[in-house]
């Protein structure tokens, strides 16, 4: 077993190895970052320390390699030694993704592949898009890489809301600095453990742990001509309220939504349940897609209701590794009392719960609800 890491009072059964920064991991510092199991009750996965100061040095990194980057003619070459380090250590990716978020075993696997597959759909879509030459007479097309891209990824896609952006950034000759969410900084180590083994040059790839505050350290960086955020819409409306004077920054932003499903009577109620069931339920709905309401035609909707009902009665919540669950638990114990709140208000307002659901013991787990 490696040494744990003491910080506060707790112990990680995992080494805590810092921040990456430079081409290497920075010893932790700062206060303390603890990630916990939602589907043990909180249970202590993994402490680091997170330092705001960081995002200075990593910024100031990744600016002094960015232009002798995007210079260089091998970086297809250096990523593509990436991608094996990735696929080398699925198992640990998948396995730090579990722990820290919940996400049942089958889709986590299902997420570290998806960063393995990004870097040919990645080069394919610029080799499509990004065709510099002549475009009339005297006029010339040129390309530039921006410069320094920080990324600012999720909880419930830990590595891949992070992966889809940094991955072309890199090959089109930009720098980048990551913070993972502050609830999956295991997940956040693995993925900086992958790029220490692919012999990056320092400073091309960085990762920052911490909350909200070293996210607005980040957004607020001079150095920054570009900022990838995915989370929440209070938080992405910050950050665009702070880049407002900064016209050099492009800021790139994917927040949540409330998503509909509309059902017309000509459909097939078998498939039509099947999609709003996944949608709505898959990864206990802690997804950006996920469905939140549904518009039924009132000729089928009776039906439509009853079916979704046996569903979604019918779907097993529990913990992550069983492969016969379809969903694990919600990622904390404040997203838990959010969902509960959210729904005794909609209670007080009136709805009748056609499946009410109910919390199980043993984590942060919630079984299927339904109102109409």
């Amino acid at each position: 077993m490696l040494d744990p890491f003491d910080l506060g009072g707790c112990t990680s059964l995992v080494q805590a190895l810092g921040n990456f920064i430079g081409g290497g991991f920075v010893a932790p510092k700062g206060k303390a970052l603890v990630s916990r199991n939602p589907a043990q009750d909180g249970a202590v996965v993994f402490e680091t320390g997170m330092d705001v100061g960081a995002v200075a040095q990593a910024t100031g990194s990744a600016q002094a390699a960015q232009q002798a980057w995007s210079q260089r003619t091998d970086r297809p070459a250096i990523l593509a030694r990436w991608k094996q380090e990735i696929a080398a250590r699925a198992d640990a990716l998948a396995e730090a993704i579990t722990l820290e978020t919940g996400k049942i075993k089958s889709e986590a696997r299902t997420e570290v592949q998806t960063l393995v597959n990004r870097f040919e759909l990645a080069a394919a879509a610029m080799a499509a898009d990004l065709k510099p030459g002549r475009v009339a007479p005297g006029e010339t097309l040129r390309y530039q890489p921006l410069g320094v891209i920080g990324v600012i990824g999720p909880f419930n896609f830990p590595l891949h809301l992070c992966h889809a952006h940094v991955v072309p950034a890199l090959l089109a000759g930009n720098t980048v600095v990551i913070k993972p969410s502050d609830l999956t900084p295991l997940s956040g180590q693995r993925y900086a453990e992958t790029m220490l083994a692919a012999g990056f040059p320092p400073g091309v790839v960085n990762v920052v742990m911490g909350t909200g505050e070293v996210g607005a350290a980040m957004s607020a960086s001079p150095a920054l001509r570009g900022l990838c955020f995915t989370g929440s819409w209070p938080v992405g409306r910050r950050i665009l309220e702070a880049s407002l004077d900064r016209p050099e920054m492009l800021v790139a932003l994917e927040m949540g939504g409330k998503n509909t499903c509309v059902v017309l009577d000509d459909c097939s109620i078998r498939q039509a349940v099947h999609e709003v069931a996944v949608g709505g339920y898959l990864s206990a709905g802690q997804r950006c897609t996920g469905t939140d309401r549904v518009l039924v035609h009132r000729r089928i909707a009776d039906r439509f209701i009853d079916a979704l009902a046996t569903v979604a009665r019918g779907l097993k919540f529990g913990d992550p590794n069983d492969p016969s669950v379809f969903a694990g638990p919600v990622v904390s114990l404040a997203a838990l009392q959010k969902l509960e709140g959210a729904i005794d208000i909609a209670r007080k307002a009136g709805a009748r719960a056609v499946v009410p659901g109910e919390r199980l013991p043993g984590g942060y787990y919630r079984t299927a609800f339904l109102a109409p």
